[in-house]
């Protein structure tokens, strides 16, 4: 078993009425299951509030992990984030340096989020829920893929993951006013 000192649990969009989706409701099964098995004292849900939405991620998340049993003590949330490169800067600034991470999302998107870590300097491991709809899952990998190959490209134009993080953000559309 991987030393563990936070369990990452990454965000996904909330449905309409502001519950979580199928995707969401593995990702936090998943955190779960690893925190039953690893003790980590600390799990960390990443997402903030999107267009549209009355309830930040983390909050929703939150309350699914109280729900399984997870004490509320050991919950610090990460409330902020509205992309990856965004949950992993903030959990980084957060947690600070030498934390050991499992981060926690849907398998087709653990990748990214680990390439993701890699550039803020988080030392994390991945731990994927799967997704059981092989289309779907590859639809989205491919997508997040083209994505995260935009960004390297910004990097290796010499930008900071901050400027990434508001370039990228210039084309999100804003929060609810």
């Amino acid at each position: 078993m991987e030393k563990t000192d936070v369990i990452l649990v990454l965000g996904h969009r909330l449905l309409p009425d502001d519950t979580p989706s199928e995707d969401l409701k593995r990702r936090i099964d998943k955190a779960v299951e690893l925190w039953k098995e690893t003790k980590a004292p600390l799990i960390m849900p990443c997402g903030g509030l999107t267009r549209d939405r009355h309830r930040t991620e983390a909050e929703v998340m939150k309350e699914m992990l109280i729900a399984r049993g997870v004490p509320e003590s050991i919950i610090q949330l990460e409330d902020q984030s509205r992309i990856t490169l965004e949950n992993m800067q903030n959990a980084y600034d957060l947690l600070g340096p030498g934390k050991r991470a499992a981060v926690v999302s849907s398998d087709y998107h653990m990748d990214m989020a680990l390439n993701d870590c890699r550039a803020v300097g988080l030392n994390a491991y991945g731990v994927g829920a799967e997704t059981p709809d092989a289309k779907y899952r590859e639809e989205n990998r491919a997508m997040l893929n083209r994505f995260e190959e935009k960004m390297d490209e910004l990097r290796k134009q010499g930008l900071s993951n901050r400027q990434i993080i508001q370039m990228v953000m210039a084309h999100i559309p804003p929060k609810n006013d």
